[in-house]
């Protein structure tokens, strides 16, 4: 089976249950998808996720990262490429990316982009459990459904780095994952949405998908649609007021630093450059722009 087959195959099943990257979302922890979206995908109510070239990227650069992960630590890997389902909930499902042969352990293997490392608390050093929540809980998963104890995370950092991390099973947690993973599922069964997490980063797009046009008819909302207009009309006046405040900041520092390259602070904490851009030309005309940053002394990350 091919990569674009299993995919599809991978596809398909997760109609059928909670597979192990799913976990986090439907406990309510993933930061990208909610489990309102999540409720959504699993009746079909939106289109699953378009393929893109991270995602090709992942299916293509796994095979390598398996085989370097062998060369490195000396173990022996191999594919399952059915889906696994667990021995009571049969809503509880996996598709798991390699097991060590021999052993009952397996491996989650995850290409990561070195920025994003770099940028987060959540990647420990290598041979460590500190790994992102949803990678934890997606490890737990897995170890439930098939009844393990040990589960490794092989991370390939910047395409240049391998990091091994090890998730011993905890019964706390997988517990908490059957009860609410159940819960979640109960909801899939009897078509009863999960209220939608109003704060989280993904709702408004999920929101503008799932009302894409208009019926043209017109209605009277709810009272509490009175507040939050009122919480709305603020929120975009604060905003226009601390850009005026972002505008003018900038404009002083500019008039400061004239004609000059690089302007450093009288406390020491950095420094403002200008330096000419030059845009090359494609289908427009080719243009040039000044660029103005601040660039933190070493020790200090306010980066503008």
């Amino acid at each position: 089976m091919n990569n674009t087959m299993e995919w599809a195959a991978r596809l398909a099943e997760r109609k059928l249950g909670i597979g192990g990257s799913e976990c986090a979302a439907a406990l309510g922890l993933d930061p990208y998808i909610t489990p309102r979206e999540l409720w959504e995908r699993k009746l079909g109510r939106l289109p699953e996720v378009a393929d893109n070239d991270f995602m090709a990227a992942g299916r293509h650069i796994e095979p390598a990262i398996a085989t370097w992960a062998m060369e490195k630590y000396g173990f022996h890997l191999r594919m399952r490429h059915q889906s696994l389902v667990h021995r009571s909930f049969s809503w509880m499902r996996a598709n798991v990316d390699r097991l060590v042969v021999g052993e009952r352990r397996g491996v989650e293997i995850k290409n990561v982009d070195r920025l994003a490392v770099q940028r987060s608390n959540d990647w420990g050093e290598d041979g460590s459990s500190d790994v992102p929540e949803r990678h934890f809980l997606q490890c737990q998963h897995y170890l439930e459904v098939l009844n393990y104890d040990r589960w490794d995370l092989i991370a390939c950092i910047g395409g240049n780095e391998l990091r091994r991390y090890h998730i011993e099973r905890d019964e706390e947690v997988i517990e908490e994952i059957i009860e609410r993973e159940h819960a979640f599922w109960l909801m899939v069964e009897r078509e009863e949405p999960p209220p939608f997490d109003y704060e989280h980063a993904s709702t408004l797009p999920l929101l503008k998908k799932l009302y894409p046009g208009t019926n043209g008819m017109t209605i009277a909302l709810p009272v509490e649609a009175v507040e939050w207009h009122r919480v709305l009309t603020d929120a975009v006046k604060r905003v226009k007021q601390y850009e005026a405040v972002v505008d003018g900041a900038r404009a002083h520092l500019l008039d400061l630093l004239g004609e000059s390259a690089v302007g450093k602070l009288a406390d020491g904490s950095g420094a403002y450059t200008r330096k000419t851009v030059q845009r090359r030309g494609y289908e427009v005309a080719p243009t040039s722009y000044t660029d103005f940053r601040f660039k933190a002394s070493k020790g200090d990350a306010n980066d503008e």
